[in-house]
């Protein structure tokens, strides 16, 4: 009876106010879910495990899932998050999780961001955060599989599998956030990667992480920095004072408004699925009535006093062969990088740069001080992971430096191109030299070999470019499957209808023949100079800035054959998706109409002919209207939409010179003489300052065979030798 008495009296105390005893507010938060992903896992799609996500900010417990690495959720506060040291222990506010113990294994870590505006992002650096395995640039692009399941690429030049249950997210079930149905990309802090199945994988935190501590449902703090860490029930507790900008260095916030979770792991654990973020509940803190001394703090590194400037920052030279930090604060909770402990030393700087020291006293809210100690250290030898490699062309292979903030090059980057992160793009083959540079001027360098690609598709075909005249005659191109990815462009890996893009694509093509019509200019570094390609979206081509552009593949655009109710017509494939054989033909062209696109597609009633000199030879010329009928198939186009074409103009093709000889009439009829036997090029165009529509250009052959005589010569001929003959035979007789 009387622990029930006191039971009652402690919840009504707590009930009234939040003096003393009661750390968070109790009941639902004010405010809202604005965005929600859940990266590819086994969890995505699920409508049990985060279909309702705003539950979470309930007040009570509910589970929802961030997916693998990059998930995320963005909350919305209607009031701002105060950043007040009346807050026990400086915790402003909560983000449980459902860590069942405080093992690694279990462990889930999930990054926090913080901001004023929801366009700039702090992160809140957790105790890993200057760790040197923690990335703060990390990305990865997931792509969509023909089973809805999932591939990766990320930054450091690896891909395979996401996991081993990994969904791809449909777009219907994440209305709050505009992604491709096809790749998606995300970017973050990643703590971890291991994408070996293990149980025994995971990271072991200290403190400033959901989902990453044992953890209950409490309106009372823990404090996050006492001493063993792991056992203590203090999962996802956040202080606004950790914030750092993208160099690590802190930001001051007074209050915030949104809050940012993301998975920060990248970790298969075998049977139990991808290592995933999960959130419970979200509090805040509410203000506490009480005074906390902060303890006087003396910190020296190789001995010496360190001296903080305004901001408890100091950038310490010239220390010699190691950093030793100690600190001396007196019943202070003391944090030295992820170590509790008053003393640490560095055997070499840390790969940041940076040291973070926390000194925590009583209830309140912790100090920090950062040291830079980048150049405290002598500058360690310039390294790379591969002095030479073998690479297939078109393949890819990540370089790594020991040193950070290195800048890469290329001696040829038509062999080899390097990006900014060390990543090695094969193009051709041959040899070529990378080279690391780091800040203060050391070099390291790989020799690259790039080796013909094993079973390599490629394909013969004809390719062309026009606008009303000719940019691009008729010329056989060579394709190889892949060019487009190598010289940088982002490419399809499923078309629209979900099927796997395989062989050699329209966006190959397009990039083989900026190849060829630009040599050795059309580089990896140069190629957006001339051809930008924004995915299957083209915006530049051939150096002409526009977008007002097509292609046809024997003489239509490409179509999946399925109609679209909606528009009565097939699906057309972006050039990243429609494939090509041996033997096709590309017409690639720019608009004439830019305001109405009316243009149309021509062709000659024969692909080639043959005449006799001083014989007049008849052409038709025949078309439709690309933008009215150029999805439909070739045989349908040629038996209902073909019409004949007037005010063609006929043109003769030699030496890169157009020389007009004739233009059709309204039967789409022209008739052109030749006076000379050989091999000749016909053109036919009508422009766009013709009262008709413009169209493509087209083309055909002619061969023109020696002069033939007429009936009457022949004739004359025959006769004339008949009577030759009887009068020899007469004379010859008298004789």
């Amino acid at each position: 009876m009387l622990k029930k008495t006191i039971s009652i009296l402690i919840a009504i105390i707590m009930a009234l106010s939040c003096i003393s005893v009661t750390a968070f507010a109790e009941g639902a938060v004010d405010a809202k879910v604005k965005e929600y992903l859940v990266a590819p896992s086994q969890y995505t799609n699920n409508p049990y495990y985060g279909a309702n996500i705003e539950n979470t900010l309930s007040g009570e417990a509910y589970t929802a899932s961030l997916g693998n690495f990059g998930g995320y959720v963005i909350y919305e506060f209607n009031k701002n998050i105060e950043n007040s040291d009346k807050h026990r222990y400086g915790i402003d506010f909560m983000i449980s999780g459902n860590a069942f113990n405080s093992a690694a294994t279990t462990q889930e870590p999930g990054q926090v961001w913080v901001s004023q505006d929801g366009a700039t992002w702090y992160a809140l650096a957790g105790s890993e955060h200057y760790e040197n395995e923690t990335n703060w640039n990390y990305s990865v692009t997931y792509q969509k599989t023909e089973t809805n399941t999932s591939t990766y690429v990320d930054s450091l030049g690896e891909s395979g599998n996401a996991c081993s249950r990994s969904s791809y997210p449909l777009k219907a079930n994440y209305p709050t956030v505009d992604f491709d149905e096809n790749s998606l990309t995300l970017s973050g802090i990643l703590l971890r990667k291991n994408l070996t199945p293990s149980t025994k994988n995971g990271i072991l935190t200290s403190f400033g992480y959901v989902d990453a501590l044992s953890w209950k449902m409490s309106d009372l703090p823990v404090n996050p920095y006492v001493e063993n860490p792991q056992q203590n029930a203090k999962d996802g507790q956040f202080d606004i004072s950790w914030a750092v900008d993208s160099d690590g260095m802190p930001v001051h916030l007074d209050w915030v408004k949104y809050v940012k979770v993301q998975t920060a792991t990248f970790i298969d654990g075998g049977a139990f699925g991808e290592k995933s973020t999960e959130i419970n509940g979200v509090n805040l803190a509410c203000d506490e009535n009480f005074t906390s001394d902060k303890a006087d703090v003396e910190i020296t590194v190789n001995g010496q006093k360190v001296k903080f400037d305004s901001n408890s920052f100091a950038k310490l030279d010239n220390l010699g062969k190691g950093v030793a930090v100690k600190v001396n604060a007196k019943n202070s909770n003391i944090y030295i990088n992820n170590e509790r402990t008053d003393t640490k030393l560095f055997a070499e700087a840390p790969t940041k740069g940076l040291v973070r020291i926390i000194v925590q006293t009583g209830d309140g809210e912790a100090q920090i001080f950062m040291l830079d100690v980048s150049s405290a250290l002598p500058e360690s030898e310039l390294k790379l992971s591969d002095s030479t490699l073998e690479i297939q062309k078109y393949e890819s292979a990540q370089l790594k430096a020991n040193l950070k903030d290195v800048t890469w090059t290329s001696s040829n980057e038509d062999v080899a191109y390097v990006d900014k992160d060390g990543k090695i793009i094969t193009i051709n083959e041959g040899t070529a030299t990378i080279t690391a540079t780091s800040p203060k001027g050391q070099t390291a360098e790989c020799v690259v070999t790039v080796l013909p690609k094993k079973d390599t598709e490629t394909v013969s075909i004809t390719f062309s470019v026009s606008d009303g005249t000719i940019i691009i005659a008729p010329e056989t191109l060579e394709v190889e499957a892949g060019i487009a990815k190598a010289y940088g462009y982002q490419v399809a890996s499923v078309d629209h209808n979900g099927n796997k893009v395989e062989g050699t694509t329209v966006m190959d093509a397009i990039v083989a023949a900026h190849k060829a019509y630009y040599g050795d200019d059309f580089t990896r570094g140069t190629a957006e100079n001339y051809l930008v390609m924004n995915s299957s979206f083209i915006m530049k081509s051939f150096g002409r800035s526009t977008s007002v552009c097509g292609f046809l593949v024997n003489g239509t655009m490409p179509n999946d054959g399925i109609v679209n109710p909606s528009y009565g017509t097939p699906t057309g494939y972006a050039c990243d998706t429609a494939t090509i054989v041996d033997g096709d033909s590309i017409s690639y062209y720019f608009y004439q109409d830019t305001r109405y696109y009316s243009d149309m597609y021509a062709e000659f009633n024969s692909d080639s002919y043959t005449v006799s000199a001083g014989s007049k030879l008849k052409v038709n010329i025949k078309g439709y209207s690309l933008m009215e009928h150029g999805l439909s198939d070739i045989d349908t186009i040629r038996a209902n939409y073909m019409t004949n074409l007037k005010d063609v103009d006929i043109y003769l093709y030699e030496d890169g010179e157009l020389k007009k000889l004739a233009t059709t009439n309204k039967k789409g009829n022209a008739k052109i003489k030749f006076t000379e036997e050989g091999e000749y090029t016909l053109v036919a165009v009508r422009k766009s300052d013709s009262e008709e529509s413009p169209t493509v250009v087209a083309y055909s052959k002619v061969t023109v065979t020696a002069k033939k005589d007429n009936f009457i010569v022949r004739m004359f001929k025959a006769v004339y030798k008949f009577f030759a003959k009887i009068i020899k035979k007469i004379f010859d007789g008298m004789c």
